[in-house]
């Protein structure tokens, strides 16, 4: 019997030559894969380290009987899912980005000649929560749209490296 989470299915009635899962978790690295597993309890086998390339690790993981892919990341590698760019994103779209969801031009002046990571601690301590929230929710958004599976739920888990825990969802 598989653990909750991550159940196996037979790759031989697909016409598959292995098995598959229907629940993996892509993660940008460990500090990600752990805080995803302080709060799901999801078989280890179903963890994917994605390095670099979130999106290819997310668009190769995606097969016939895969229903649930939680990507578990940092804020940099969680605007490239919200962003759906495999380069580092542009400091004008993450500040686009923002604006759509509800971050006012006079509030991001400061950030306009900024590096994209200093926004993450001024939204996180400043309790901005919803707006981070709104971040995975893109990122969930963007991931359902560009994959094109039918009935594949995505969630993102946006991890605080400096704390190790999950800070924003898509739940």
């Amino acid at each position: 019997m598989e653990p909750a989470g991550c159940i196996k299915t037979s790759g031989q009635a697909s016409g598959q030559t292995s098995d598959s899962v229907s629940e993996i978790v892509i993660c940008d690295g460990e500090a990600a894969a752990k805080a995803h597993r302080q709060l799901f309890t999801i078989n280890e086998a179903c963890y994917r380290m994605a390095g670099d390339d979130i999106l290819g690790a997310a668009a190769s993981s995606v097969t016939e009987d895969l229903t649930k892919l939680h990507i578990a990341a940092g804020w940099e590698t969680m605007l490239k899912v919200a962003l759906w760019t495999s380069r580092r994103p542009l400091l004008v779209d993450v500040l686009g980005l923002l604006k759509k969801n509800g971050i006012g031009e006079t509030e991001l002046l400061p950030f306009r000649n900024a590096d994209i990571n200093d926004i993450f601690p001024w939204l996180y301590y400043g309790k901005r929560f919803e707006t981070l929230r709104k971040i995975a929710n893109r990122a969930r958004a963007r991931a359902e749209s560009v994959l094109e599976k039918k009935k594949l739920l995505v969630y993102c888990h946006l991890v605080a490296e400096d704390t190790g825990q999950i800070v924003a969802s898509s739940l």
